[in-house]
């Protein structure tokens, strides 16, 4: 939506379980209004290319891959 918003903080290796899998991310903190159409998931660059993230915006699917 373009709408511009400035970080308030950032949270440092917070660990992060995804089933049997841990990962540490870095987790920015906005301070925007809350749109309730909407409910945000909100993944960092580096979470999701450890998760080697898989993204299709027009379906509206996010994928988190794994070996094994």
């Amino acid at each position: 939506d373009r709408s511009i918003v400035h970080p308030h903080g950032i949270l440092h290796d917070v660990l992060v379980r995804v089933a049997e899998f841990v990962f540490p991310a870095d987790f920015v903190i906005l301070d925007m209004e809350e749109d309730k159409e909407v409910e945000p998931l909100l993944l960092g660059r580096p979470f999701q290319a450890t998760g080697r993230a898989l993204i299709d915006v027009e379906r509206g699917e996010l994928m988190l891959r794994t070996d094994g």
